[in-house]
């Protein structure tokens, strides 16, 4: 997705040698349509324009493409990742408007309205490093956080560490851990919502999946916060600055 520039080839190589590929054939297309439009609802709520927009790790591209779509007249939009394997599949829907490179961002002298951070801070070894990069980068962020850490996943280690081998997470957190680290690294957070797992915004294939997605649904309305800790797989996308 991005480097650090202390990110060694043990941490890079599986978005280089096909491995994340092969693992995650469409990188992040299937959730770009809901991922965009929360990312839009967050700016529009908070009156938030952006005249022009990056995307840091932007993988397949498609939630840039998609959150640029939503705008009356697109902006400026530019995605960038390190992996030629993923900016191979974002230039396939490249536009004026749009574009990708395959280029680390970091060590590139930019600065942004709006700078997109999604799913990524949880593959950087050193974080906090990383977010004292990108925050002289941009005057408005949009951070989204996978909430890995919870009651369930303590209980059954193997789903952390899938997630490791799947996805290539490196770190687990907890809402409290995601709000600290970017208070920590001097982000002021504006807004932000839950994002559900896969598992409950679509239809189950089996009586197993059908029950936890209504434990799981059932538990989000009575109380999020607890649903988030006891279940793990939710998401916090952040508006900060």
């Amino acid at each position: 997705y991005c480097s650090t520039g202390a990110m060694t080839n043990k941490f890079e190589e599986i978005y280089h040698n096909g491995t994340y590929l092969a693992n995650n054939p469409g990188w992040g297309r299937q959730d770009a349509a809901w991922k965009a439009a929360v990312i839009f609802e967050l700016l529009q709520k908070n009156n938030i324009p952006p005249k022009e927009i990056i995307d840091l790790g932007c993988g397949s591209g498609e939630i840039l493409r998609k959150l640029n779509d939503k705008f009356t007249s697109p902006v400026s939009a530019r995605g960038y990742d390190i992996s030629s394997a993923a900016i191979n599949l974002a230039r396939e829907n490249e536009s004026v408007s749009t574009q990708f490179f395959n280029e680390d961002f970091l060590v590139k002298n930019l600065h942004t309205d709006l700078l997109l951070v999604i799913d990524v801070l949880e593959h950087v070894p050193d974080f906090y490093s990383f977010l004292s990069k990108i925050k002289p980068r941009a005057n408005h962020f949009v951070f989204h956080i996978p909430l890995d850490l919870s009651v369930r996943s303590i209980l059954k280690p193997h789903i952390m560490l899938q997630q490791r081998k799947a996805v290539g997470h490196l770190h687990y957190f907890t809402k409290e851990m995601v709000e600290w680290m970017l208070t920590d690294s001097n982000f002021e957070i504006i807004d932000w919502v839950y994002t559900k797992p896969h598992l409950d915004t679509m239809p189950a294939k089996t009586a197993k999946d059908k029950l936890k997605k209504i434990l799981r649904n059932f538990s989000f309305s009575i109380n999020k916060n607890l649903s988030a800790k006891a279940w793990g797989n939710y998401s916090m996308m952040i508006l900060a600055k």
